[in-house]
């Protein structure tokens, strides 16, 4: 059942990842139209998050991957901090695309998008610091955190395609998705750390 999950949040996360980065090859225009905006007001914010992110999500599975973190422990530190270094451009993007998106979404939707950005880069940075200081069952702890908010780019894209196809726009989508696209996951994590409590004891 592990095997089927991960397998599943990889193939997800590759697929989301791989889409997203189609802007590497099309015009943005072309690519992300609903993006265009930010051109103007916050450019780096853009291009540091379209790119970053899903660099991200690319390398989140690895992270979970125990195979891996067994057998081949240096790549897994490596491909980790790789992934800690993408957050560090990512989020603080994130944060300023939400920041500047008066027009495009609520403040309800703003603040939703802006408290993922800074949770997203906090728990990455309790998962570095307490692997840093050798208690990695706290440092695994808070990169499946950190692992679940990356994941939100997957879980706001499966909430918003419903959306979109019973006639919502994208930007009245913003009101679910930037808070249940994290949220969701984070429930969700917290009922599998105590599942896996219950069934040890």
């Amino acid at each position: 059942m592990a095997r089927v999950g991960l397998g599943l949040f990889a193939v997800l996360s590759l697929l989301v990842a791989l889409m997203s980065l189609r802007v590497v090859v099309q015009p943005i225009e072309v690519s992300m139209a609903h993006m265009v905006h930010f051109m103007a007001e916050t450019p780096w914010g853009l291009w540091a998050h379209i790119l970053g992110a899903p660099l991200v999500l690319l390398l989140a599975p690895l992270q979970l991957w125990t195979g891996l973190r067994h057998r081949a422990p240096v790549l897994h530190r490596w491909s980790g901090r790789l992934y800690g270094l993408m957050v560090l451009v990512a989020a603080p993007a994130g944060f300023a695309l939400a920041w500047a998106a008066e027009s495009q979404a609520s403040g309800f939707a703003r603040v939703g998008f802006m408290v993922l950005a800074v949770g997203w880069l906090g728990t990455t940075a309790m998962g570095v610091w307490r692997a840093r200081a050798g208690d990695y069952a706290a440092h695994r702890w808070w990169m499946q955190r950190s692992l679940a908010l990356t994941f939100a780019a997957v879980t706001l894209r499966l909430i918003m395609g419903p959306l979109i196809a019973s006639g919502w726009t994208v930007a009245e989508t913003y009101d679910i998705t930037a808070w249940g696209s994290w949220l969701i996951n984070l429930a969700l994590l917290e009922w599998w750390q105590r599942r896996r409590v219950l069934v040890a004891a």
